[in-house]
Parts: C-alpha cells; structure tokens; sequence
C-alpha cells in the first residue's frame, strides 16, 4: 500500500465535525528494560490513581516487568483485571489481527484496537501504554510503525486518551534509521527522555541538532 493510498484511507477514521478529543501521544527511547519498567509503571500508576482504565499492549518480558512494578507499587493487577480496570494484551497477537503484510490496516486496527478502546473509555479517558510500534522496530518496519503511530493519532480524535509508546534505542542505532526515527518523533505530541539512557539521549540530541539545522519544508 503506497503512502497516498494509507493516506486517504486513513482520513475516513477522523472526525470531520470538527469535535476532537484532546488526547495525548508520548513516546520514550529506553536504553534497558529496567529504565521502560520503572517510568511505564509510574505513568499506568498515575493514570490509575485518576481513576482512568489502563490498556497495557506489551511484550511477554515487559509484560511480566510491568507487573512486578505495578504490584510493588501496591495495584494488585488481577483485581484490576478482573474488575476491567486494567486490560494486558500482548504485542505481537494484536499486530497479527490488522497487520497486511508489512503496513496496518486502517479498518482491522480500528476494529480489534478502536473498539476495544471505546468500550475501556466509556465517556473516560483511558491510559494506554503499547509497544506494539517497537515490535515492528525492531523488525526493521519503520514505516508500518509510522502508519501505526498515526493510525493512534485518528482514533485520538475519536477517543480521549493518553497513550504512552516505549521503543528500544537500539533499534534506531544505525544512522540510516535517522529519518524514520525523526518521523517516528513527529508523530507524537509529546517527546520524553531519562538522562541515564545515554543512547536514547545520543539519538534524540542528533535528531534535535538535525532538525535545527534543516532548510524549512515548503
């Protein structure tokens, strides 16, 4: 599917009557595990605390990390589970459910995340932590995790939420991946960085000297 074609399909899951949601897309280079699991537990924590539901898509080790976490910081997770106050889906089976190939689809995504979203929200806002976007990284995927990042960013003018997406630096160690990791960044509303991440801060430090020194885009 070219550029143009997710595009315009991508337009039909906007709102067109100008009433958008004002929800908020993070995104975070980890260096480690142990850096992701300390700042996601703390952001899901404080999203819990405001009484919003949590939506965790993860990996199996993240998965478990996260848990540990989130039970260390006095959330007992299967009681929240099983009051549909937190909901833990893995990475790699939601992509299989609206990944074509190598590009998302906009109707599939919408169907098994969109409505999943919506039925967590319930007139709330939801807090959403996923990492579905570094699965396809570290796949070398860079511009299905782009369509992805921007397919969140239509469902946000839909739903209310806060969305919170980890990558691993070292997907982006290469300095060929220096562009997709610019777009990747522009995507979002909001850019986070921990200064013990030294890679994360390498690569967001020449993406922000890059982007400083770019012509403007006409």
């Amino acid at each position: 599917m070219s550029r143009g074609q997710f595009g315009r399909i991508l337009k039909k899951f906007m709102r067109t009557d100008g009433s958008f949601c004002t929800s908020e897309h993070h995104l975070q280079l980890f260096d480690s595990s142990k850096s992701l699991a300390e700042t996601v537990a703390a952001f899901l924590m404080a999203g819990f605390n405001r009484q919003e539901p949590l939506l965790v898509v993860a990996t199996p080790e993240h998965r478990e990390l996260l848990t540990r976490k989130l039970e260390g910081a006095g959330l007992n997770v299967r009681e929240a589970m099983l009051a549909s106050r937190l909901v833990i889906l893995d990475a790699a089976q939601t992509l299989s459910k609206f990944m074509r190939q190598d590009t998302p689809s906009p109707e599939a995504f919408d169907e098994v995340v969109g409505s999943l979203v919506a039925r967590l929200a319930n007139g709330r806002r939801v807090c959403i932590y996923g990492e579905m976007v570094d699965v396809l990284a570290a796949q070398g995927k860079y511009r299905g995790a782009h369509q992805l990042e921007e397919l969140w960013n239509a469902l946000g003018r839909r739903e209310s939420f806060t969305l919170f997406c980890g990558y691993a630096s070292g997907h982006f160690g290469d300095p060929k991946t220096a562009r997709a990791l610019s777009d990747i960044c522009e995507a979002h509303s909001h850019l986070h960085r921990k200064k013990d991440d030294l890679l994360a801060e390498y690569l967001l430090d020449q993406r922000d000297g890059e982007s400083k020194g770019a012509s403007p885009r006409t």
